[in-house]
């Protein structure tokens, strides 16, 4: 790049102000380093509020599990005091300190910071349904951006051959082979595949900023996305197919199953209320009483056991294994959906692979059907129309195939992130294409 500097001012500009301005200018601007898809989906999960949330969620649940630890070690308490009593015939003091301790058998032998330590585990799957949710959206608008950029490449291929079209029928036209109807028409087709391209344009400027929004990078309405060969991608990537032990991969699904935990920890620990608690003391008394014995020491032990509660733990117990069942029977019905809904995206696959093969013929047909269309046009064998008709034809096949592709691929992220497959949503990534054409 070449920079002319003008100098206004007497003087000249140091050896060092000229280094570092050809420092500054030496790469163009706007240039920018590669965004791959495995960067997305870091930058997404560095960048996300929600999962920094959850993050601290899980924190919180992992401190009221350690709370829960001391409930099973006994208690201990001081009490110390000076009181003095005034009577007629004389008055005298008194001052103590003693020491009590109260010690829960149940709560250590039935272990009761099983739960809370079960609950730490639920709050650190939900994150992770958090971070799969936020891996989900960014890549589906990385592979979106991918998708319309290859959508503008093919109208701007259309609007060349449009061009070039709109040469022959001007020579056409001079010749007097052909009316200036045809010029008027492949100038009206140039206007309206650009105004679909001004379209296709502000669609991927809106979906970039959000991408840059989601992942923390610089506002811009252009990053350099590496291009994914969703073509080789939808050959090779691996479909798993359905069955049990994929659904219950799926984080939600973890997330039910350690809430059963939970509360089926739960209603084995509501018996803890009916184990007695020990207690113990020790102290020193003084007292200042003249007729009294005098000072002394105090020890003692002793143990409180629950009698009756009038079928307070009986209903907790009943209450919990209800709360149990209807868990169960929810993670039961969200096992049933996670299938179904496993079946249809791969159906949706199948078709899909079905869709592009038909797509690929379609596209072969049109594209000899406009090598004919153009020659037969030169000729003056068909009309205008016809031509500009066929010459659309293969430039919407094409889209419909990048469409197609695009639809394949979203699924398939989709069927990833069901099953928890992170690392084959990176290996996307792998599947890099020079050429976005």
């Amino acid at each position: 790049m070449v920079v002319n500097l003008q100098i206004i001012r007497k003087g000249s500009l140091s050896f060092i102000t000229v280094l570092w301005l050809l420092f500054l200018f030496s790469e163009p601007l706007g240039a920018q380093s590669p965004f791959t898809l495995e960067q997305c989906v870091d930058s997404v999960v560095a960048h996300s509020y929600l999962y920094r949330a959850g993050a601290y969620r899980t924190e919180a649940a992992g401190r009221q599990a350690d709370i829960s630890r001391t409930y099973m070690m006994p208690s201990v308490t001081g009490d110390a005091g000076v009181e003095g009593r005034f009577l007629r015939p004389y008055n005298f003091g008194q001052a103590w300190a003693l020491v009590h301790g109260d010690w829960s058998l149940g709560d250590f032998i039935k272990k009761t910071d099983q739960v809370a330590r079960q609950e730490m585990i639920t709050a650190r799957l939900q994150q992770e349904k958090i971070r799969l949710d936020d891996i989900s959206r960014a890549v589906s608008l990385y592979m979106s951006i991918l998708q319309q950029r290859k959508e503008v490449l093919l109208l701007e291929d259309r609007i060349a051959l449009l061009q070039d079209h709109l040469v022959v029928a001007r020579s056409l036209w001079n010749a007097g082979v052909r009316t200036r109807m045809d010029i008027l028409q492949t100038e009206a087709e140039i206007n309206r595949v650009t105004v679909d391209k001004a379209r296709v344009i502000m669609t991927i400027r809106n979906l970039m900023r959000e991408l840059t929004a989601l992942t923390g990078m610089p506002v811009s309405d252009s990053l350099n996305l590496i291009h994914v060969d969703a073509a080789r991608l939808i050959r090779e990537m691996t479909v798993y197919g359905v069955s049990d032990t994929l659904v219950q991969a799926n984080p939600l699904y973890q997330v039910y199953l350690s809430r059963i935990h939970t509360q089926q920890l739960q209603t084995g620990l509501v018996s803890a209320q009916q184990w007695p608690h020990l207690t113990a003391g020790a102290g020193r008394f003084s007292d200042g009483d003249p007729t009294g014995d005098g000072n002394y020491w105090l020890l003692s032990a002793g143990i409180a056991i629950p009698i009756y509660q009038w079928g307070r733990i009986r209903q907790e117990k009943m209450r919990s294994e209800a709360l149990a069942s209807s868990l169960s029977t929810e993670l039961m019905d969200l096992s049933r959906e996670l299938q179904i809904h496993l079946a249809k995206t791969v159906n949706r696959m199948e078709e899909l692979r079905k869709m592009l093969e038909l797509q690929d013929q379609r596209l072969q047909n049109a594209r000899e059907a406009w090598t004919l269309a153009r020659i037969n046009y030169q000729a003056g064998i068909i009309s205008n129309l016809e031509y500009l008709t066929a010459q659309q034809q293969v430039t919407a096949t094409e889209i419909a195939i990048a469409q197609t592709r695009l639809q394949y691929v979203m699924n398939l992220i989709e069927y990833y992130l069901t099953i928890n497959r992170v690392e084959e949503i990176r290996k996307m990534g792998t599947y890099v294409k020079n050429d976005e054409r």
